[in-house]
């Protein structure tokens, strides 16, 4: 009976591990995306001085760099901005709402290449 225990919570243990690791490296794969995204804004707000990118149509690429590619996206409520990037092989997106008075909410996503998919990353600066 021991013996089956202990190999019972064994087995346990091993499984919370893997889960354990597995979410490490989600939170691995949020932040560096996270990361990426915050850099394409800085770079899409410094182009966007000198010209308006938002006057694009949805899905139009607005820029490309040596390491990303972005992308506006109409939205009814929110400014938004898609990106490729290239050493991630990965899209995310950029979701800017203003809310009323000074509030206003800022999101960051996993995407798909259209666009459509909005997976919330679980890092960020709060």
């Amino acid at each position: 009976m021991l013996v089956i225990a202990g190999g019972w919570y064994l087995w346990q243990r091993s499984k919370n591990q893997e889960k354990a690791t597995a979410a490490n490296e989600r939170l691995e794969k949020d932040k560096r995306l996270y990361e990426h995204i915050k850099t394409g804004m800085r770079e899409y707000h410094w182009r966007e001085r000198d010209q308006p990118l938002w006057h694009a149509k949805h899905g139009e690429r607005v820029f490309e760099t040596a390491h990303l590619i972005a992308f506006h996206l109409d939205h009814f409520v929110e400014s938004r901005v898609g990106f490729y990037f290239k050493d991630l092989d990965e899209y995310g997106m950029y979701s800017f709402f203003a809310g009323n008075d000074d509030d206003f909410i800022e999101s960051y996503y996993r995407t798909d290449r259209d666009f459509q998919k909005e997976g919330v990353l679980l890092a960020g600066d709060d």
